[in-house]
């Protein structure tokens, strides 16, 4: 990480004086888009745009340009810090903010209704708060392993994202399906990319890896309610790694707009996942990327406490629901490249593929293709141009309507500028 700002804060301690190094960190990243069949781009979303093709909630359909906030990565500043206490032991932090560089505003998934609603729209977990990325506090020791607390990434969101240099060979959240802060970096809702009041272990053995997370639900009549248990192990060396993840959420939600003022719709459901991803490089400059990611989504476990909620993050729950009896699977499938072309120059590409049986009364089947490309050229250690595009083809219960007037390509190009500091 790059730090711009480094402050050396003494410390009283009993047994002395420690020193806690704290430094400032930051991705600042914005470009230009265009879109087919899509709706007004929104300031005030995340991205400024959905990349995953879900229609806005306008009839207006057809192609859009305009400014896209975090082509490759999301924009957003960062706070951390770590205290060495001894004896192979340290304390740390870390807050994590995302925001909206072309306006400047805190970045959302703009699903609260009233006026002013965006054109498009998604749940992405970041729902106004402060900082929205992560907000975790931690002890770490030498043999033992590390122990964070607070509001952190799911396991399966650090796979395709951060562990082995990312499972994900087009690493840009506005070219990937599963890059984008939405369902599949979730394991299949949408608000679950990242836990609140979570407790997370972290410890490797050599080149071996294994972590833990329980996000707790706090639900006084029930234990397990709004509860999320998850288990990763892998294997990381120089050429070749592999991970693989389990999640448990019980009672969580997907979110989804409503008209009225600072409100939203909340469904309440039970979800398993499952993930292996794996890489391998060929030679020197060419690597390979796959995985499968399997997700389960069925009724909720504590209905009656659910809908008995009123309001989620700092929004009133218009219309609550439960999910029904039927189980909805979805199956994800992706493989890629990696080529470093250049010591400045990277081309990625890579082909997903999610398919969605026929479940409950839907009778049909679904699949979502997706082929992306992308190139990187760097300026400099910390800035890089990229031109990057995605390529999405809907059918069967994925497309909003059927017959000949349904529309089923929805395809992204853009081009952009990103600095770290």
């Amino acid at each position: 990480m790059k730090k711009a700002l480094l402050v050396a804060v003494s410390l009283s301690a009993v047994s002395g004086v420690a020193h806690a190094d704290v430094s400032l960190y930051g991705v600042l990243d914005l470009g230009v888009v265009q879109m087919t069949n899509a709706g007004d781009i929104s300031p005030t979303f995340v991205t400024g745009a959905v990349p995953t093709g879900a229609q806005p909630n306008t009839a207006k359909f057809g192609t859009v340009r305009g400014m896209m906030n975090g082509g490759e990565s999301q924009s957003r500043w960062g706070i951390k810090g770590s205290e060495d206490l001894g004896n192979g032991n340290k304390a740390f932090f870390q807050l994590e903010s995302a925001f909206s560089l072309g306006n400047g505003t805190l970045a959302t998934s703009g699903l609260a209704g009233g006026a002013g609603t965006p054109s498009m729209v998604a749940d992405t977990a970041l729902n106004g708060q402060l900082f929205n990325r992560m907000a975790l506090i931690g002890l770490s020791n030498n043999d033992l392993g590390a122990v964070t607390f607070g509001r952190q990434y799911s396991l399966q969101l650090d796979i395709i994202g951060s562990v082995g240099g990312g499972y994900d060979p087009v690493n840009a959240q506005m070219f990937s399906p599963i890059n984008f802060s939405g369902s599949y970096g979730g394991g299949g809702a949408t608000d679950n990319s990242r836990v609140d009041n979570a407790i997370k272990y972290a410890k490797k053995f050599g080149n071996f890896n294994v972590n833990a997370l329980y996000g707790f639900g706090g639900m006084a009549t029930n234990n397990s309610a709004r509860s999320n248990a998850q288990l990763n192990a892998g294997y990381e060396a120089d050429r070749f790694g592999v991970q693989a993840a389990v999640q448990s959420a019980k009672d969580t939600t997907n979110i989804s707009p409503n008209a009225a003022p600072n409100t939203v719709n909340a469904q309440y459901l039970n979800l398993t996942s499952y993930m292996l991803a794996g890489r391998y490089q060929v030679i020197d400059p060419l690597t390979l990327k796959a995985g499968y990611e399997r997700m389960q989504l069925s009724a909720p476990g504590d209905p009656t406490g659910d809908l008995a909620m009123t309001q989620i993050y700092q929004y009133n729950i218009g219309t609550p629901s439960a999910w029904g009896t039927a189980q909805k699977n979805l199956n994800v499938y992706w493989l890629g490249a990696n080529y470093q072309i250049s010591p400045a120059m990277k081309a990625s590409v890579a082909f997903y593929d999610v398919s969605v049986p026929a479940w409950g009364t839907t009778t049909t089947n679904g699949t979502d293709k997706y082929t992306s490309a992308m190139l990187e050229y760097n300026l400099s250690k910390n800035t890089n141009l990229y031109a990057a595009f995605m390529l999405d083809k809907k059918s069967g219960n994925f497309l909003a309507t059927s017959g000949p007037g349904a529309i089923t390509n929805f395809n992204t190009y853009g081009a952009g500028l990103r600095v770290k500091f």
